[in-house]
């Protein structure tokens, strides 16, 4: 029975009593030493309680059967979950209250209270299983507003499944949840790579009428099937928009847009973007038209892609950064650089910052091109911008100096990437630099360049290794060869035909058979280059080689 809330509780305590002596660890004023006649108000007598339920759970567990005659209220559980200073001490303490020795009944309040501190801890299992316990045997439904937030905690945390089978069996716990939990799980199955799952859960809601799709609901299992390359099935799903009154907006037709000429369907796309601007209903943007542009780019048709470009300035509508690269990506590719240096000269007066993608695409078609110059110009007007390149950026012109065989500014370029510790560097970068030293004779300055990409933690591949072989052929340094193909193995890096081949090769013309046989053994897998074998190539001195 519950009091008024001016109501006095009074309390009769023996003066050795466990729950006065814990009473004491939580307060340090005058009245913790108090006569154990005590006179307090109703809900300062739960929360009083509450703080013993709770020091005896987690400080003196052997003093719980003392609360059995005592019978905390509902709201004295409750506070004594919310004393517990982590998740895991709540856990214990709500645990503690409602097994043996007190065997407390949970309210429904207790459930919520720790399913969702449990939740946002990361301990979804042990929310789940609660949630189960609350439902299935204490028969505490939750209301909307909890079945969505527990169902969006699980989906943050991955755990999809989960979430869908909660949102599944809102009809069951008789509440309607609202549609941005079942779009936000979708796109979440989107972003894990399972669209027929997200359309499949989507299909079955609306079947069972679990809720009523809206515009952003479309769109989201829309650009799911687009992204599978389903163009078709997204045309229907458009057209079922009606049936649940709602209309297609312009995300709508950018999906749309985009999912036509990822399919290379691009003619297509631009017939959606020339309906939009002839209905004035939903007009494209800067996504629609860029869409189209990039579309045409990638298929080599750079006059359709500027005269889409010329439509949308036409239109008003203002090209952005992603626009512009897009097209100087393009006529790059195509070896068209004066149209790609135009296109900059329009971005720079129409004020539209550029960025590393920018520059990055102009330095790769001078490269592509042969005009090494402009690139290096380029590279240098992008230290002027404040714009500091990345490792692809590095990797265009470092791989272009080595084809020219500018060794030396190739060296330079890497010295500054080595000096850069926001970039992790990868294998490609360096090997150019390696083989055009290899090339040159210079195996020592090579075998120095690897040294300096493995300090910077950047493993060898299957090329690196090689070139360095086939390098050291070349110099008649066959022991140290044969020890860097021992070395690829090892570190898990299998030898490719070409590598095996053009070895095998040398160690031929070396007058080397065994050590042939050997490394044939490796490459088929019979043989471990981990096995401590003797090689007569150890102890050899190294053997010239004609290449």
């Amino acid at each position: 029975m519950r009091l008024p809330h001016h109501a006095i509780l009074r309390l009769r305590i023996p003066p050795h009593h466990a729950l006065l002596l814990l009473l004491r660890l939580h307060s340090s004023s005058p009245a913790a030493h108090a006569p154990p006649r005590v006179l307090l108000p109703a809900h300062a007598a739960d929360l009083w309680i509450a703080k013993a339920l709770a020091s005896a759970v987690l400080l003196r567990p052997h003093s719980l059967p003392a609360f059995r005659r005592l019978a905390p209220s509902p709201l004295a559980a409750a506070a004594a979950l919310r004393l517990a200073p982590c998740a895991a001490s709540a856990l214990r303490v709500f645990h503690a209250l409602h097994s043996p020795p007190l065997c407390f009944a949970p309210s429904a309040h207790s459930y919520r209270h720790i399913i969702a501190l449990l939740c946002r801890s990361g301990r979804h299992r042990d929310a789940l299983k609660l949630f189960d316990q609350m439902t299935d045997q204490a028969g505490y439904f939750p209301d909307a507003g909890f079945l969505s937030f527990v169902a969006g905690s699980c989906t943050s945390a991955g755990l999809l499944d989960a979430a869908a089978d909660l949102l599944s069996k809102a009809s069951h716990f008789g509440c309607s949840v609202e549609s941005y939990a079942y779009n936000r799980l979708m796109n979440s199955f989107i972003g894990h790579g399972r669209a027929w799952d997200a359309v499949a859960l989507f299909e079955r809601w609306i079947q069972e009428g679990l809720y009523h799709p809206d515009v952003w609901s479309f769109n989201v299992v829309i650009k799911g099937v687009c992204r599978v390359g389903d163009v078709q099935k997204a045309l229907k799903l458009v057209e079922r928009m009606d049936e649940f009154g709602c209309s297609p907006d312009t995300i709508t037709h950018n999906i749309l847009v985009d999912g036509l000429c990822r399919v290379k369907e691009v003619n297509k796309g631009r017939e959606v973007l020339r309906r939009l601007q002839k209905d004035g209903v939903c007009m494209p943007n800067v996504v629609t038209y860029t869409s189209v542009i990039s579309g045409y780019c990638k298929a080599g048709r750079m006059e359709d892609a500027i005269a889409v470009y010329n439509d949308m300035v036409g239109s008003g509508t203002t090209p952005n950064t992603v626009t512009y690269n897009v097209l100087i990506n393009g006529c790059g590719k195509a070896g068209d650089m004066e149209s790609a240096a135009k296109m900059y000269h329009q971005m720079m007066i129409r004020r539209c910052p550029p960025d590393v993608v920018t520059f990055s695409s102009l330095i790769d078609g001078y490269c592509r091109s042969g005009q090494l110059d402009g690139a290096m110009r380029t590279w240098k007007e992008m230290a002027q911008c404040h714009i500091q390149p990345n490792v692809y950026t590095f990797s265009i012109i470092i791989h272009a100096l080595c084809k020219q065989n500018r060794s030396e500014e190739a060296k330079g370029l890497l010295k500054e990437l080595n000096m850069r510790a926001d970039i992790a560097p990868r294998a490609f970068i360096y090997n150019p630099v390696i083989d055009i030293l290899c090339k040159g004779g210079k195996v020592d300055e090579a075998n120095s360049i690897l040294m300096d990409m493995e300090e910077k933690g950047c493993h060898p591949d299957k090329y690196t290794y090689t070139i360095l072989i086939i390098g050291l052929c070349m110099k008649g340094r066959i022991s140290e060869a044969v020890t860097f193909f021992h070395k690829m193995v090892e570190t898990g890096c299998h030898p490719d035909n070409i590598t095996v081949d053009s070895f095998i090769s040398c160690l031929l013309k070396a007058g080397m058979p065994n050590e042939v046989d050997h490394i044939m053994r490796i490459a088929s897998g019979s043989d471990s280059s981990m096995q401590k074998v003797s090689s007569p190539v150890s102890q050899s001195i190294d053997i010239s080689v004609a290449v």
